[in-house]
């Protein structure tokens, strides 16, 4: 609920705060994962959240993107950049 939430975003104890600063410090995520016992579930909420966008036609550029860096080793900056030079549209 709304409290996981707020402790996986705010908390330096969350497993998934954790892997996002590391991700966010330029380590791939895999060496990240092989280094720690920990279940990481937003790396593997990325996947599945992209799976499911990419088989309901929905477009979701920042899930691509997630996904992009977490299993494609896309690097940060350059997922940033794709996203902030797609053209402006109105939303659905």
């Amino acid at each position: 609920g709304l409290g996981d939430l707020v402790v996986t975003c705010f908390s330096k104890l969350s497993r998934n705060r954790t892997f996002g600063e590391k991700i966010g410090s330029g380590e791939k995520a895999t060496f990240i994962l092989e280094s720690t016992a920990s279940v990481v579930e937003g790396y593997h909420t990325a996947k599945s959240a992209w799976k499911l966008a990419r088989d309901k036609g929905v477009d979701a550029p920042i899930i691509r993107e997630v996904h992009a860096m977490l299993h494609e080793d896309k690097p940060l900056r350059q997922a940033v950049e794709d996203l902030l030079s797609r053209e402006a549209k109105e939303e659905d």
